[in-house]
């Protein structure tokens, strides 16, 4: 059964449960922490854009960059919120294999692949036609199996939705949780654990979802390097120095 983010008021309890200033009565966000609430499906993304969710900040912005939200402010982000359904991730992989129709893999293509992929309508047809080319049979009938699956699933991997990235997102947690997932539910952890997770979605996904975390990894790589290229120096300084110094799934979603 899927689940439905509607059935919770979880605002409240996220105020409750987010790290405040200092003071107490704010929560700080940087740039990646909007950018990430918005690609990891906390907001309703068919509704309100990534440009749109952005211009919503930009009265709390301070002048180190950041933003500041009062209790209110946080509150009143509500109305943007994903309150749909999160259903188990669809996985290419579990498509039946067999040969299809043209009208029967567009069936497939809007239920299952095009809600699961961030590209454009107009990308994700190019593909199909692009997989209709390659694997149809001397019958005129599309063959499905092994390679075409792979197909689907590296576009997945490397274009997944805002809602797949919360399926996927859900799907791990409740698998960490086990038999304690129904008990976070009612909880409405669900909406606190989403949010949060969202904030730090490199704790899940080794690629960035988006350009600004591209960007934030980016820069931590050089200085990764930087630290790297200091300890290699340290490495072949005289050793006199060196004593010095002391981290089963259908084929359609849901």
């Amino acid at each position: 059964m899927p689940f439905e983010l509607n059935r919770f008021d979880v605002m409240e309890h996220l105020w409750e449960t987010i790290e405040k200033t200092p003071d107490g009565h704010h929560i700080r966000y940087t740039e990646l922490d909007i950018d990430q609430l918005w690609w990891m499906g906390f907001v309703d993304t068919e509704n309100v854009s990534l440009e749109e969710w952005i211009a919503l900040f930009q009265p709390l912005r301070q002048p180190d960059g950041t933003y500041l939200l009062n209790k209110d402010d946080f509150l009143s982000l509500d109305r943007y919120r994903y309150k749909g359904e999160i259903r188990i991730p669809f996985d290419p992989m579990q498509i039946n294999e067999g040969k299809y129709t043209d009208e029967g893999l567009d069936q497939l293509v809007d239920a299952s692949i095009a809600p699961s992929c961030r590209l454009s309508r107009e990308e994700v047809r190019k593909f199909v036609d692009s997989l209709k080319k390659d694997f149809r049979q001397p019958d005129g009938l599309i063959l499905i199996k092994t390679p075409a699956k792979q197909r689907v699933k590296a576009l997945l991997d490397d274009n997944p939705s805002p809602l797949r990235n919360l399926e996927i997102l859900m799907d791990q947690m409740i698998a960490a949780r086990g038999a304690d997932a129904h008990a976070m539910i009612e909880e409405a952890e669900v909406g606190a654990a989403a949010m949060e997770a969202a904030r730090q979605a490199s704790r899940f996904t080794a690629k960035p979802v988006s350009r600004t975390e591209q960007k934030a990894m980016g820069l931590k790589a050089l200085e990764k390097a930087r630290h790297a290229k200091v300890a290699d120096e340290v490495e072949g300084a005289p050793k006199t120095e060196l004593k010095k110094i002391r981290r089963s799934r259908k084929g359609m979603r849901g």
